[in-house]
């Protein structure tokens, strides 16, 4: 996967060696990214990632940690951070590996489908793999 090391850094990522922070929220851990990336305020941030959780249909995760979250709901909620970047290109990376409890390309499409959902995504993923996203 040496092609996802070499991504350029307008790209938005989802992966597994990105994780939540354990001891924040999902709304927490969205919201950060304005804060630091846009100086943005508190209030407009998690208003924004609030939004975000609602587009994808998984607001209900809002306040659970990394912990309490199944690996959907931890999927929706780096996708949620990686969205609010607001890159053109997304690159989810091995979702097989962080989607073990559902069927991952159909629940990806169906995050994909949502309101809102804009730019490019693409999933990264072994080669023997190709064929489920083909669908």
């Amino acid at each position: 996967m040496a092609e996802v090391a070499a991504l350029p850094d307008d790209v938005a990522r989802v992966a597994l060696d990105l994780p939540l922070r354990a001891n924040l929220s999902a709304l927490d851990n969205i919201a950060l990214i304005p804060i630091y990336q846009r100086h943005s305020g508190v209030e407009e941030s998690n208003r924004q990632a609030e939004l975000l959780l609602e587009q994808l249909g998984h607001a209900d995760i809002a306040a659970l940690r990394d912990p309490d979250m199944t690996p959907a709901q931890r999927f929706a909620a780096k996708l949620a951070r990686a969205l609010i970047l607001r890159r053109p290109r997304l690159v989810i990376d091995r979702p097989g590996a962080m989607l073990y409890d559902v069927p991952y390309p159909a629940f990806i499409r169906e995050l994909a489908a949502q309101a809102g959902m804009t730019g490019t995504w693409e999933i990264f993923d072994f080669r023997w793999n190709q064929p489920l996203y083909e669908a």
